[in-house]
């Protein structure tokens, strides 16, 4: 048989761990260990999935995160834009599809689904 754990598992720096956070690793740069998405972003991030297969023809939720998280706490689309192109500019993302997926994210913060 398999007795109950008497302690909490030691974690680094003395942070308890949670179990809701999961290692990211990166092509360019080191692995990041973030909190798995809340509601509003795996709602957003899907709705960018979405946007991104209409536009551009692909599926990549890492791609679609990396927006949501770009986007998330910006006030207007100049905001959002410009963050957006010093995390992805090699994308030169059409202005439209911007608009879009701005509209996206809003819709999704403002529980409009």
């Amino acid at each position: 048989m398999i007795g109950m754990r008497t302690k909490a598992p030691k974690s680094n720096e003395g942070k308890l761990v949670n179990g809701k956070e999961t290692l990211r690793l990166r092509s360019k740069g080191a692995a990041t260990v973030q909190e798995v998405q809340n509601e509003f972003e795996e709602q957003a991030t899907r709705k960018v999935d979405d946007l991104l297969e209409s536009y551009m023809g692909i599926r990549d939720l890492e791609l679609a995160t990396t927006i949501v998280e770009a986007g998330k706490d910006k006030k207007n689309p100049d905001d959002f834009a410009e963050a957006l192109d010093s995390v992805l500019g090699d994308f030169a993302f059409p202005d439209v599809f911007l608009f879009d997926v701005w509209g996206a994210i809003g819709d999704v913060k403002n529980g409009r689904n």
